[in-house]
């Protein structure tokens, strides 16, 4: 039984009452440049970060099937609010579980909810993620020296005789 509520849909292990609706988004940047006659070139393609909307619901109502979370002295639903303002702020990679996949490197990007009277004692929200790409940087020790490159192949060398009008001159009187 707990290995299928660790499969539950959650946002950076956090586990809410209803996921509503969740919104893939995966796109593909062509790219395009101006020429000064014609059309447009295309020369090559990139995928943008992944995206991600969920809405989400949280009841006061409810009990939380994961002991420890959405207490401390606030309504679960004003908790789970918190929380999700928490993760935003603190600008860390979360990892996202959904239904279709896994992701890996999301940030919050928005946190949308509406209070009125129907969501008195509950939570329905809207959470845009995006995924963030994360580069590893090491440092590398270089010489101080240039670095020497192989000569290239120019062929045989021969000499060049001199060919200027005073040589020639002076051949011609030696009788060379």
């Amino acid at each position: 039984m707990s290995s299928l509520v660790y499969l539950k849909t959650n946002i950076g292990g956090w586990f809410f009452d209803a996921f509503l609706r969740s919104t893939h988004t995966s796109r593909l940047k062509i790219t395009d440049h101006p020429v000064q006659t014609g059309a447009a070139l295309t020369d090559h393609s990139y995928l943008e970060p992944q995206e991600l909307t969920m809405e989400i619901g949280m009841s006061d109502a409810a009990t939380s099937l994961i002991p420890g979370q959405f207490t401390g002295g606030w309504s679960r639903s004003v908790q789970a609010f918190k929380v999700l303002q928490e993760l935003q702020a603190i600008r860390v990679p979360i990892q996202v579980h959904s239904r279709l996949r896994l992701y890996q490197n999301m940030l919050i990007e928005e946190i949308s909810a509406p209070d009125d009277f129907t969501t008195l004692n509950a939570l329905r929200c809207t959470v845009t993620l995006r995924e963030i790409t994360v580069s590893q940087v090491r440092t590398v020790k270089i010489s101080s020296k240039p670095a020497v490159t192989d000569r290239a192949n120019r062929g045989k060398g021969e000499p060049i005789r001199d060919q200027s009008v005073a040589h020639q001159i002076k051949q011609k009187l030696l009788g060379q």
